[in-house]
């Protein structure tokens, strides 16, 4: 299987999220080509719709994007890897969403849930998975806008993974506490391979917590100022 993973975090190799896409890929057991966008120059979208057009579903800037773009294209499974900055994307890896536009076509259509959409992705002709993680000890309010924009762009079928509390993927003595998370996770790599989606029992584990709410905020809270003094 052709499956590219959009690594959008400037951590890039030491990304937490990226940890929990590994683990997505070993339950499929497939391989991946990655990209970090980190590492690459992409420009902003600059709304010109040549790609609408003229130029036939491509755009017409000379930047990293334009490979990127086409490896997306050609792909069987695209999952965008990348931790939620200010409730949505990293600013990189937005500027690549943003220039997904030439996916599309500029003619509209009203869909089943009754809502104008351009032909293209946003019909779930390209089969993509969202995996994130975030700071925050909840998942309700903190990732809501991502969810939304990824399954606005390429599909209400869009699977997703959003892990709350992901600090503790990034520290030393929380290995016992994440061990079933990411055994849930490589699961729900099984599942996804198996039928295209995850099924809700793996999705209930996905969707809680590590550990209680205060108990976190008190361990980050401790953390951060253990860091101030250092």
């Amino acid at each position: 299987m052709n499956i590219v993973v959009i690594n959008g975090s400037p951590n890039k190799e030491r990304s937490a999220t990226l940890a929990l896409t590994k683990a997505f890929l070993r339950g499929m057991n497939e391989t991946a080509k990655f990209i970090h966008t980190a590492d690459l120059q992409i420009n902003p979208c600059r709304a010109c719709y040549a790609c609408w057009m003229a130029t036939g579903g491509h755009c017409v800037q000379e930047d990293d994007a334009i490979s990127v773009l086409e490896m997306i294209r050609a792909a069987d499974l695209v999952i965008w890897s990348m931790p939620v900055y200010c409730y949505s994307a990293p600013a990189q890896c937005k500027a690549l969403m943003d220039r997904t536009l030439c996916f599309n076509k500029p003619q509209m259509y009203i869909g089943k849930d009754g809502r104008a959409h351009h032909y293209g992705y946003e019909d779930g002709t390209k089969k993509t998975v969202l995996i994130t993680s975030g700071g925050l000890p909840d998942i309700t309010g903190n990732f809501d806008g991502l969810v939304f924009q990824l399954k606005h762009m390429f599909g209400s079928d869009t699977a997703t993974i959003c892990c709350a509390e992901g600090a503790l993927l990034m520290q030393e003595d929380t290995a016992e506490i994440v061990k079933p998370y990411l055994d849930a996770v490589e699961c729900a790599g099984t599942e996804y391979k198996a039928g295209g989606h995850i099924l809700p029992k793996t999705q209930a584990i996905l969707d809680t917590p590590f550990i209680p709410r205060e108990d976190y905020i008190r361990n980050v809270n401790s953390l951060f100022e253990k860091m101030k003094r250092c």
